[in-house]
């Protein structure tokens, strides 16, 4: 046995533990504002803190201690004041930013305490199914995403697809399947006043959720949200666009769901599938730190939910070698990766 091999390897899974442990701390740090609270304030010291917050300073204390030993927050022993500097509070004081990540940790707390139950279905076989993480699991996932949809759908992604956008303009129809709570059909309405567009989901709290955010919104009138699977999916008259974000592989059977976006596309139509930003070959993603992330929620969340409906488990991490073997087989003729720039999701347009 190599001694120094064995004790790197000892402080790597004692680091991993407090990084675990550190993420815990940094949901609790935006839940209860520590991290706004801290922001463009310079070093403050834990009383400081504590004043600014109404948190009990021994609490604190320890908060800003764990949180400087992961490297969130920057020490200085004169004074034992800490500082979150501008370009980490970036990605933690502003929930509609594009770069907020507090949606991220908000989302751990139900991923992690779904451990036991995973390790149970190691055991017995099959799955975790997506009601078992909790009523809460639909909000999580729309804390995780909502920024970047808002920020970018519109802006960014939709103008990579102009006919699809000039469709919409002229009165299209639009249906986000696996719409979750309704976010993406929503901005698509806000943003294209003469278009149609739905939303499908197969979970009757998400699309009770997101029927209720287009009741606030006033769009109740201009988006339809069906609770149903993909064979819901209707092509006459067809679909200009048809999207779905982080879905396909997670699902019982995404070979038959994308024969039934296929059919359900009107003639010229185009189908925008959005995955995990990943290359196929394992070793290729090793080195990558989204990928790390991507491999981990896959196995907590994507695996075992897909494998409780009796699918394949594709997992977030299939690549786009099986993505465009499924397309081909389900009748798609074009296969397109569009250049769109992000670090986790890769986004394809498809079209017969």
């Amino acid at each position: 046995m190599d001694k120094a091999r064995s004790q790197q390897f000892m402080q790597k899974v004692v680091g991993d533990a407090g990084t675990a442990m550190a993420a815990a701390l940094v949901h609790v740090g935006t839940r209860t504002g520590l991290f706004r609270a801290m922001a463009g304030a310079g070093p403050l010291a834990a009383g400081e803190l504590a004043d600014r917050t109404g948190i009990g300073q021994r609490n604190v204390a320890e908060w800003l201690a764990a949180m400087a030993s992961a490297g969130y927050l920057v020490y200085e022993p004169d004074g034992e004041r800490f500082t979150l500097p501008d370009e980490h509070a970036l990605f933690f004081t502003d929930p509609a930013s594009e770069y907020y990540l507090g949606g991220l940790f908000d989302g751990l707390p139900a991923l992690m305490a779904m451990a036991p139950r995973l390790a149970a279905s190691f055991e017995r076989g099959g799955g975790v199914s997506f009601a078992e993480f909790g009523a809460g699991m639909p909000l999580a996932l729309e804390q995780m995403n909502r920024p970047v949809y808002e920020n970018r759908l519109v802006q960014s992604w939709l103008p990579q697809l102009p006919a699809v956008v000039e469709r919409l303009n002229a009165g299209g129809r639009a249906i986000d399947v696996g719409c979750g709570t309704g976010v993406v059909p929503l901005i698509l309405a806000r943003a294209y006043p003469q278009a149609h567009i739905e939303g499908l989901d197969v979970d009757a709290r998400s699309i009770g959720i997101a029927r209720g955010y287009a009741q606030e919104a006033g769009l109740q009138d201009r988006v339809g949200f069906i609770q149903a699977g993909a064979d819901a999916l209707r092509g006459d008259p067809g679909y200009d666009l048809i999207t779905t974000f982080d879905v396909i592989h997670d699902l019982p059977d995404p070979g038959a769901v994308l024969a039934c976006i296929r059919a359900a596309l009107a003639p010229g139509g185009t189908y925008l599938m959005v995955e995990p930003a990943v290359d196929d070959r394992l070793e290729n993603n090793l080195a990558n730190p989204f990928a790390r992330m991507l491999y981990a929620i896959s196995c907590l969340h994507c695996v075992p939910q897909s494998l409780a409906q009796g699918g394949p488990g594709l997992g977030a991490c299939w690549g786009p070698g099986q993505a465009r073997e499924l397309a081909m087989a389900a009748g798609f003729g074009r296969f397109e990766r569009l250049p769109v720039r992000s670090p986790v999701m890769a986004f394809y347009a498809l079209s017969a």
